[in-house]
């Protein structure tokens, strides 16, 4: 059973009224007020009248209540096996301390998973993701979660492409995952530049008490410029669907132009651009790119280094 109405609207508004009458702040302002936000527009009518009428025999006319329980919901069967089904996911425990993940343990131990990691058939993945198993990489990726919440600087030791270790402060902004790379990635500051850095390649870091970047917002930071791109796309091989797929979570407007070919514009963040210029070579001869010269000369780049490194 997928849905019951224990677990509406309805259900959860009322439940609110009588934790307000509980609390002796409810009055008919309030209760009006609450089913407005709670339920929908003509709950109003059926909420509010059949509780202060009394036909739903809940709450006095002094908008007090014989009840003394907290209303409460509890988690349906399938909510269960959904909780379980992320619990095995290894990324969960990432975001949960072992506290959390031993009670959730205990509670959902006879429950079977609403599904599992096997249920997904993944292509085009690499499979070099992040170790999440690692104690280490979880130790650091919750020190950079707390920082990002905290709005904390973090001092990091950082390991770059060639295996050297490199020591800064940064004040990290966000935590983003690529799904295609299986891996987070940690958006921050290092004093006046931008810095994209592979959350698996942090060695070490710790939390400070100096302040992050809690006075900036997205659109200050260096790493939020936008940028767009546009693809002529040759549907051979169902290549449209495969693009549409590779690019699902960018925003983006199609239009076909002939029976095999079809214009793909494409908005995206500044920093996925190297990985943008991964996936559209990905495609060979299917995609093309129209626009903006700027990431003609990306590909163009990108092929020239592979040829020298092919001699």
């Amino acid at each position: 059973m997928l849905f019951s109405e224990i677990y509406s609207a309805y259900y959860n508004a009322v439940a609110s009224i009588i934790a307000s009458a509980q609390k002796g702040s409810l009055d008919s302002d309030s209760l009006y007020k609450i089913v407005k936000e709670s339920a929908f527009p003509e709950s109003v009518v059926t909420i509010g009248s059949s509780l202060e009428s009394g036909k739903w025999p809940l709450i006095k006319k002094d908008y007090t209540t014989n009840i003394k329980e907290s209303p409460t919901m509890p988690l349906s069967l399938l909510q269960k096996s959904w909780l379980k089904a992320i619990c095995k996911d290894k990324r969960f425990r990432l975001f949960a301390d072992e506290d959390l993940l031993a009670r959730l343990e205990v509670q959902l131990g006879d429950i079977k998973p609403l599904f599992t990691e096997n249920d997904f058939a993944l292509y085009d993945k690499y499979l070099d993701g992040d170790p999440y198993d690692d104690a280490e990489y979880v130790k650091n990726f919750r020190t950079v979660l707390q920082a990002v919440h905290k709005k904390k600087a973090v001092q990091v030791d950082y390991a770059d492409r060639s295996g050297q270790s490199n020591r800064f402060l940064c004040s990290p902004y966000k935590i983003e995952y690529s799904e295609k790379d299986d891996k987070f990635r940690l958006l921050a500051k290092i004093r006046k530049r931008r810095a994209i850095l592979n959350i698996a390649r942090i060695r070490h870091c710790e939390l400070t008490e100096k302040s992050g970047l809690c006075q900036l917002s997205e659109k200050d930071l260096p790493f939020s410029t936008k940028a767009s791109l546009t693809l002529e796309i040759y549907n051979e091989r169902k290549a449209m669907e495969r693009v549409l797929l590779a690019f699902a979570h960018f925003e983006k407007s199609a239009v076909q132009i002939s029976d095999y070919k079809y214009r793909l514009t494409l908005s995206y963040d500044s920093f996925d651009e190297t990985e943008l210029v991964i996936r559209v070579l990905s495609f060979g001869p299917m995609v093309k790119v129209l626009e903006p010269e700027s990431f003609k000369n990306l590909i163009r780049e990108r092929i020239s280094k592979q040829i020298e490194l092919m001699k």
